[in-house]
């Protein structure tokens, strides 16, 4: 079960990826995000669907690979 939110940090240990490429995605608005004050925090629905695309991309690519 995904926890109803994460922080950052909580986040990036969870879903094993890096500080910068976390805050890329968040950039270019594959991640959404919102803030509590300060902080930032991520849903665990953005999360899910963020891990989503990801492997739905991943598997396209994969498929185009495995075609060629």
């Amino acid at each position: 079960m995904t926890p109803q939110t994460f922080t950052v940090n909580e986040f990036l240990n969870t879903f094993k990826v890096g500080r910068t490429l976390a805050y890329e995605e968040i950039k270019n608005g594959r991640l959404q995000t919102y803030k509590l004050g300060r902080k930032r925090l991520i849903s665990g629905r953005a999360a899910e669907e963020w891990q989503r695309r990801l492997e739905a991309e991943t598997s396209a690519t994969n498929d185009q690979a495995v075609a060629a």
